[in-house]
């Protein structure tokens, strides 16, 4: 083999296991399997946690509520945006955001809230509906509706 082409492939390797460590150190820091965010109340009981996921879903226009034990879902109209990208401009199909929040004793002291949301075409129509799960990089305002929660709990 030649040496420019030994460089490369070790350079290659490097680049590799450096992006490998990194985002493997990443994972820690994330919400857990399975959430698109979370967070973590202590001190709290479910009730409080109910009621402040109610107050701050109300209060950022969406409408909805518990479904079961730690379980809530939400929904809303989509913003433009949502419709530019997800609608449809032949059937005036309009996006829905849809999002479920669970709430998980962790501790008999923590609450673990947690919530993953979708971008919905033609919500409710059985040959139309289309749901689209929010990716990671658009995770930032439903990151922002479970930081309210810790904030109207005093967190």
């Amino acid at each position: 083999m030649n040496t420019t082409f030994k460089r490369n492939l070790m350079a290659a390797a490097f680049i590799g296991a450096l992006a490998f460590c990194v985002a493997g150190c990443q994972t820690f820091n994330g919400p857990p399997p399975g959430s698109l965010a979370s967070v973590t109340v202590t001190n709290k009981s479910m009730a409080d946690v109910a009621n402040a996921t109610a107050a701050v879903f109300a209060n950022h226009g969406f409408s909805g509520g518990q479904t079961g034990p730690g379980r809530f879902t939400y929904t809303r109209l989509g913003s433009r945006e949502d419709n530019m990208a997800y609608g449809s401009f032949v059937f005036e199909e309009v996006v829905t955001v849809k999002v479920a929040v669970t709430a998980s004793q962790l501790t008999p002291n923590t609450i673990r809230i947690g919530c993953n949301a979708w971008l919905v075409e033609a919500d409710n129509d059985q040959v139309f509906e289309d749901d689209h799960k929010v990716r990671m990089l658009r995770k930032w305002p439903y990151e922002q509706l479970l930081k309210d929660i810790q904030v109207q709990l005093g967190e």
